[in-house]
């Protein structure tokens, strides 16, 4: 999907996290992530909301990178001394063992060519750095917009990306999965907030469905909130699945 001028301005309403938990994902990623000197590369930075905390977390440098120029405008004007970069994940402009780990958030799925990924990824991350993703793997009925949204996580949509097709694209790249961990984060404290966020179709499964199929769940959404039919607060439950990189540099190329 194209992140455009209306993603980026809604994206930061939809997704925002609180401050208690993206400091419960900082604490899964912090044994995998470098110290001050070091340098970690944001990719798939969106607005930036991951970027900062990984610079404040662990004194790290971070370079973000995104391929949505609208997205870079709104980090740009909320983060003005951060820097952002233009690229894809499938062709990361950056030189051999530039970083000591990559954090991906909620990218993976939305990557083209999962080969070419990994190939990006041995290039850049120097030898023994880690590759940090953080998406939904778990089974999509345990997602609480599933029952409303189903042909967002249809068998085949792209949400839907199992992480054993992204775990044997990247140990033919010769990475290793070091750690899986599931993370609790509040998605809404009620269940107005939730409906509110979910009006934003800042969620890229939302923002890929018809029209029709959106405005249909989104109503059904609002009724069951209306009844009470949610319990607050409203509870996602995400995956961190981190993998290290081979202890040497890639064929034919210097350590750095």
């Amino acid at each position: 999907m194209t992140y455009g001028p209306r993603m980026a301005a809604a994206y930061d309403r939809g997704r925002s996290l609180r401050p208690h938990d993206v400091e419960k994902w900082m604490a899964a990623a912090g044994p995998y992530l470098p110290r001050a000197g070091g340098r970690i590369l944001d990719l798939g930075a969106g607005t930036g909301r991951f970027s900062e905390a990984l610079a404040r977390f662990c004194g790290a440098s971070v370079v973000a990178c995104e391929p949505s120029a609208a997205m870079r405008a709104t980090f740009h004007s909320t983060f003005p001394r951060a820097v952002v970069v233009g690229g894809a994940a499938e062709a990361m402009p950056f030189v051999t063992g530039a970083f000591d780990a990559v954090w991906a958030s909620q990218v993976v799925h939305h990557v083209r060519d999962l080969p070419a990924f990994a190939t990006g990824l041995r290039h850049v991350v120097r030898p023994s750095g880690h590759l940090l993703i953080r998406g939904a793997f778990g089974p999509v009925q345990d997602l609480v917009l599933y029952g409303y949204f189903p042909l967002a996580w249809a068998e085949g949509a792209a949400a839907r990306l199992p992480l054993e097709r992204v775990t044997s694209v990247l140990h033919d790249a010769d990475f290793a999965m070091v750690d899986h961990v599931r993370v609790e984060q509040i998605f809404a404290e009620d269940a107005g907030e939730l409906v509110e966020k979910v009006r934003t179709r800042s969620l890229s499964p939302l923002a890929d469905l018809p029209d029709q199929a959106f405005e249909e769940g989104l109503s059904a959404l609002r009724r069951d909130a209306d009844r009470g039919r949610f319990a607050a607060p409203i509870v996602d439950r995400l995956d961190l699945v981190v993998f290290r990189a081979p202890p040497q540099p890639p064929p034919g190329q210097g350590p750095f």
